[in-house]
């Protein structure tokens, strides 16, 4: 099991289902987490639930001014960050002669404006601290496309590409860049999908099936691949994808 204890972790998009799994994955094993969402988002209930080593910031991950301070509170509250997740994203779906600018640009704002963000404002501490992680939440969806999908899949794909650039960039100064590529994930972001669609009965039922194992991930096994990620278990892993797929592009 990783040993995070004395570490300090920022992790974006803490109140969505994968986001607080791997806030309580990290606080059970010692670290001190701060909690970037938005307000409205589950993420202050969670904070308080988990006590004094966790702590929420609301923060836009699209937004630098924003960013930048719960950087701060985070470091002035805990100490300066080592290890940084980014999960926070939106899906934006249609046909692409219909789909609004507005929604286009506001999924790349977040999806991918608002991982590099966190990332320029985390690796000063990492530097002074002589080293630090970093795990990106790509997806399946960087490797693939599907109809009505492009706005998500062009965001994930530039989480990819960021991922593998970082990791060389960053890596003489022993910060370790790696990305987690899961299938789909059973969680309420899902879900909304799901029942925005015409048969959702049938359509989650073919998203099982898009998987080896037969099922979509549950958020918890996302979490502890993360985890291993940051932990010095996978202290030689940089650039890399490590997909927690359930085996959904071995039967692409």
């Amino acid at each position: 099991m990783a040993d995070f204890d004395g570490k300090v972790a920022l992790v974006t998009g803490a109140g969505g289902a994968i986001g607080s799994a791997t806030v309580r994955l990290l606080v059970e094993r010692g670290a001190s987490v701060a909690l970037l969402d938005v307000a409205e988002s589950s993420a202050p209930a969670l904070a308080a639930e988990l006590g004094e080593r966790a702590l929420f910031v609301a923060t836009d991950v699209s937004d630098e001014a924003q960013v930048k301070a719960a950087v701060a509170s985070a470091a002035t509250h805990f100490g300066g960050p080592t290890l940084l997740v980014t999960v926070a994203a939106i899906n934006r779906t249609g046909p692409v002669e219909s789909l609004a600018v507005e929604d286009w640009d506001r999924m790349m704002a977040v999806n991918v404006r608002g991982v590099f963000l966190p990332i320029k404002h985390t690796v000063p501490h990492m530097k002074q601290s002589g080293g630090g992680a970093i795990v990106n939440m790509c997806s399946v969806s960087a490797f693939i496309g599907s109809p009505g999908g492009a706005p998500y899949h062009t965001t994930k794909g530039a989480v990819l590409s960021l991922s593998r650039s970082l990791a060389q960039e960053l890596a003489p100064q022993g910060i370790r860049v790696n990305s987690i590529c899961p299938g789909w994930v059973d969680t309420p972001f899902t879900d909304r999908y799901i029942e925005s669609q015409p048969d959702p009965t049938g359509l989650r039922a073919y998203a099982n099936g898009l998987h080896a194992l037969g099922r979509m991930a549950r958020p918890a096994e996302v979490a502890q691949a993360v985890c291993w990620l940051l932990s010095e278990d996978a202290s030689f892993s940089t650039g890399s994808e490590l997909f927690v797929d359930g085996g959904f592009m071995i039967k692409r």
